[in-house]
């Protein structure tokens, strides 16, 4: 049998029987064209509604599948894909917004050629002719493209939204430095994040949706904490600090800040928009160091109050002894000399003539007279609190400002009065002059558990005699007093202890004081017209300043 061969236009031998008719051509060409019609409609009607992607899950055959992606080829890379955000609250007056994105710069690209090379090798197979593949392995997207357009799309939203927010404002004013918390109130709007844009337009892509919605929920601003502002933007003062070794002292440091009070009333009446302005002012440090150093000095150990006389220049003597001494710190262990405080008495220093104990023991004008006083109440307070003499003197003759025997006597370059702090505490001397009598606090912290009672005891008294002088120039009359008398003593001072139901403990004996006595010298008459030198008993000794 020979072999023909096909020529167009001639029927084949044996190909048309009697009785049949030949299908035409047409017909051949146009099935599988409505068949693809019909199945990318579906697939279209499917998209549409957002059901892409159950498509997808659920599978297809290769055909489908192949079908399915050269629609979405179609559609993505032909049409801008448009995101609406809008809020989900529609009560929300907040107009939504549209963002288009052309295929030009998304630069969408669907593997085709990939995704056939891929489902002939079985990739995607779920069941029996059935495949379910990933769109992000076959839809390429220019990422850096469509995240930029997110983050420009962010600051548009934001124009509605406003944080709340404070910056610190320091400007000067002439010389001054002036520094303002700006307090900005925020206004509620629409926000939403840029990484939400972009993964709005990455879904929708992979979807094949050309119009998706982002919805979101209006932002209202973090509402302003006045303490946490505070914390933030104002530096709290700090303390002074004790240190409780050497009792020194690290001064306060003052802060600056804001009026709490004033912030927090004002922020629930404030509205949207609003920027308060407030000054931040110095805060000074609860425990300055004057505050620590009083509380050092809180408790009062011992006083004295010792009255003096109403002579101006004396008077004028004590005040300036005190001020020199007032306010003097004896560390503990330090020693407290009464010369090396209050220094020589000058007129420089305005200290006045008054009267002394001199050479002989007269009574005689001197500058600084009368201080003995002040170092006598001292050294009075001072056996109260029952701290250790270092140096004393008693007077030449008794005193009675202070109680027998509790007097000390200065003079300088020759006496000097001196105690110990020996106590484990600062002390601090107070020492003023005032409604006649001269004050002495011992200020400091109080570390006995007892309390001292003193005594005195006159062991030997030796009373003054009266002797006369004649007087001839007119300067005394008859039976006046040319020297005042002083009775002499012995006397012994003593320190009672006392627990704290006021039982006497023990008792010892401080010291023991020996007063000259002073004959008393009163104006005569002569009994001739004779004249004769006076006579005025003197007997050696050093001069005191009391």
């Amino acid at each position: 049998m020979k072999q023909g061969k096909f020529q167009a236009g001639r029927k084949p031998e044996g190909a048309e029987k009697t009785g049949e008719r030949r299908r035409p051509d047409w017909l051949l060409i146009l099935v599988p064209i409505l068949v693809i019609a019909a199945l990318a409609a579906i697939v279209f009607l499917n998209a549409g509604s957002g059901n892409v992607e159950e498509t997808l899950d659920e599978g297809m055959s290769k055909s489908d599948t192949l079908n399915l992606y050269r629609w979405m080829a179609g559609v993505l890379e032909q049409h801008d894909m448009v995101l609406t955000l809008k809020a989900d609250d529609p009560e929300l007056e907040i107009p939504p917004i549209t963002l288009t994105v052309p295929p030009a710069m998304s630069r969408v690209q669907v593997d085709l050629a990939g995704l056939e090379a891929d489902l002939d090798r079985g990739v995607g197979r779920v069941g029996f002719l059935r495949y379910s593949v990933d769109p992000k392995q076959y839809i390429s997207l220019d990422r850096a493209a469509l995240r930029r357009l997110a983050e420009q799309t962010e600051g548009i939203q934001r124009r509605d939204f406003q944080e709340s927010f404070a910056v610190l404002d320091s400007h000067s004013i002439g010389e001054d430095e002036v520094h303002e918390l700006v307090v900005n109130v925020g206004s509620k709007g629409r926000a939403v994040s840029a990484e939400a844009i972009y993964e709005a337009l990455l879904e929708a892509y992979y979807r094949a949706e050309l119009s998706p919605v982002l919805s979101y929920e209006a932002r209202d601003p973090k509402p302003l904490d006045a303490d946490a502002l505070w914390k933030e933007f104002c530096v709290p003062p700090v303390d002074a600090v004790l240190n409780e070794t050497d009792f020194s002292i690290t001064p306060d440091i003052p802060g600056y800040g804001f009026d709490k009070a004033e912030l927090e009333a004002l922020l629930p009446m404030a509205d949207e928009g609003t920027a308060y302005r407030l000054l931040l002012r110095p805060v000074q440090a609860e425990r300055t160091a004057a505050v620590v150093e009083a509380s050092l000095y809180d408790e009062t150990l011992a006083e004295a109050h010792t009255p003096h006389s109403w002579i101006n220049d004396r008077t004028v003597n004590l005040k300036l002894a005190c001020e020199a001494i007032n306010g003097t710190v004896v560390m503990p262990g330090e020693i407290f000399s009464f010369n090396e405080t209050v220094g020589e008495r000058t007129a420089a220093k305005g200290y006045r003539e008054a009267t002394v104990y001199g050479a002989g023991g007269a009574s005689v004008p001197e500058l600084g007279g009368g201080v003995c006083q002040v170092a006598s109440s001292i050294y009075y307070a001072v056996l109260q609190a029952d701290l250790e003499t270092v140096e004393r003197s008693s007077h030449m003759y008794l005193v009675t400002y202070v109680p027998q025997g509790m007097d000390a006597a200065i003079y300088w370059g020759m006496l000097d009065y001196k105690f110990r702090n020996s106590s484990p505490y600062p002390l601090k001397i107070e020492a003023d002059v005032s409604d006649g009598r001269v004050h002495i606090y011992l200020k400091g912290t109080e570390w006995k558990d007892y309390r001292v009672k003193l005594s005195y005891q006159i062991l030997e008294e030796v009373p003054y005699e009266t002797t006369y002088q004649y007087v001839y120039d007119g300067s005394y009359a008859p039976g006046d007093t040319i020297v005042s008398p002083y009775t002499g003593y012995l006397i012994s001072t003593y320190r009672t202890v006392l627990d704290d139901e006021g039982n006497a403990v023990e008792t010892t004996k401080i010291s023991t004081s020996r007063y000259r006595k002073r004959d008393k010298v009163v104006a005569a008459l002569p009994p001739t017209p004779t004249p004769t030198a006076p006579t005025t008993p003197t007997e050696p000794g050093g001069a005191e300043n009391g």
